[in-house]
């Protein structure tokens, strides 16, 4: 029953947003839904109104588990992807309190699926995962409010394709044994073989910018490409930090990690961003509304504080043999604005503003609407954006269908790397 309700949720987004995205051939589309018809909807724990460890995606904004998500770049070309995590037992008893067991077996499950490499994933988990006397005293020191899930399993779809992608925290980790979230993740990706010697340079710009910011960064997340990096020179180790600021000030100083990537493609990166910024933290009026002349150190106040998801998160993604490191942003629409419809029409219009086609024909709006048609107020949650030399401009739309059963659903409240 619950793989049946999982499974029509799933469809509901993700099969419009394949037929949207122009780059799937029909038949991709029914192979992708049957994949996640049949793999990713059993991995959804029970029913949502039956007992189940705290959601804390972005989408338990509206009460799902799940976070689905379309690509697009400069030049119109989209693409779909999603990621969820591992629901963990609502009451953290039995063998596997913190469900890293079954992390473990759905992933390497998936990876036997789809053809992954987990030579990267092994080293992560083996590094990060509790050992069973961390795991009591884990038991002990967690509130039990504080939700952390012990991974994040991530698709993207390119054409026939499925990519796996793994998220892991350090941040119980770093509770139970007494580290330091950040160092704690330094110390373990400088570990990660093969290729771990390419990722270095880049690894050291990171670790040199924490050492001596002026705002609180951190990393207490990182996520990877599920490919053999050494076939794969694209394969991605993506260092996710978190800053309690959202001014723009404290966004252009992580996005070119306090001035150490001052190569064109990086000031134009963030350059490009800051003539959107307005529309996408809904500031449509008075001395904020003028990218040009705007406050930088001016910070937002937000609509829900002291949660997982305040403030801002940032990738810096590195890849074996780069030493200058790709950044991102992921802003937080719903912090600006209640209204879905208010978040939609902002992010059309950067993309407008950005000369995106999603944006000139007015096709996100629409296919927005035709997916949320029967729902009053759904999850626009998060706008991710970057520029690479390559690529030119590209964001991702972060969008979540209600679960009405969840009573509304609420946002994970903490995720415990602030205390």
């Amino acid at each position: 029953m619950a793989t049946e309700y999982w499974s029509r949720h799933l469809r509901s987004v993700l099969a419009p947003l394949f037929a949207a995205a122009g780059t799937y051939s029909p038949e991709d589309q029914e192979s992708h839904l049957a994949f996640i018809d049949e793999h990713i909807a059993p991995n959804l724990g029970p029913l949502p109104w039956e007992p189940h460890g705290p959601y804390s995606t972005p989408s338990s904004l509206v009460g799902s588990p799940f976070d689905p998500s379309i690509n697009i770049v400069s030049s119109g070309k989209a693409k779909v992807r999603f990621d969820f995590d591992v629901i963990s037992p609502p009451d953290r008893t039995g063998p596997d309190p913190f469900a890293e067991g079954s992390a473990r077996e759905i992933l390497h499950r998936l990876a036997d699926l789809v053809g992954a490499d987990t030579q990267w994933m092994g080293y992560l988990m083996d590094a990060l995962y509790l050992t069973p006397a961390e795991a009591e005293v884990a038991k002990t020191k967690l509130p039990p409010g504080v939700a952390i899930p012990p991974s994040s399993v991530g698709f993207d779809f390119d054409g026939p394709e499925r990519t796996l992608k793994f998220y892991i925290p350090s941040v119980r980790k770093a509770l139970a044994t007494g580290q330091d979230v950040s160092e704690l993740m330094l110390k373990t990706l400088r570990g990660l073989q093969p290729l771990g010697s390419e990722l270095v340079p880049a690894m050291d710009l990171i670790a040199s910018y924490l050492s001596t910011r002026t705002n609180d960064a951190m990393l207490p997340l990182v996520g990877i490409d599920c490919l053999d990096p050494r076939t794969h020179k694209n394969a991605r180790v993506k260092c996710y930090l978190h800053t309690s600021s959202n001014s723009f000030a404290v966004v252009r100083d992580v996005l070119t990690l306090g001035g150490r990537l001052s190569d064109d493609t990086s000031l134009k990166r963030v350059e490009t961003l800051k003539s959107v910024w307005p529309l996408l933290i809904n500031e449509l009026e008075g001395p904020q509304s003028d990218a040009a002349t705007m406050d930088e150190s001016w910070s937002k106040p937000e609509r829900l504080n002291r949660t997982g998801y305040s403030g801002i998160q940032y990738t810096i993604e590195i890849t074996p043999g780069q030493a200058i490191p790709d950044t991102k942003i992921y802003v937080p629409l719903f912090q600006y604005t209640d209204s879905s419809e208010v978040a939609e029409r902002n992010f059309e219009s950067a993309l407008k503003k950005l000369g995106n086609e999603w944006g000139l024909s007015g096709k996100y709006r629409s296919v927005m609407q035709e997916i949320f048609k029967d729902v009053e107020n759904y999850g626009q949650t998060y706008a991710s954006f970057s520029y690479t030399e390559g690529k030119g401009v590209y964001t991702t739309s972060y969008v979540a269908m209600p679960i009405k059963d969840e009573g509304g659903g609420s946002l994970a409240g903490d995720f415990g790397f602030r205390n």
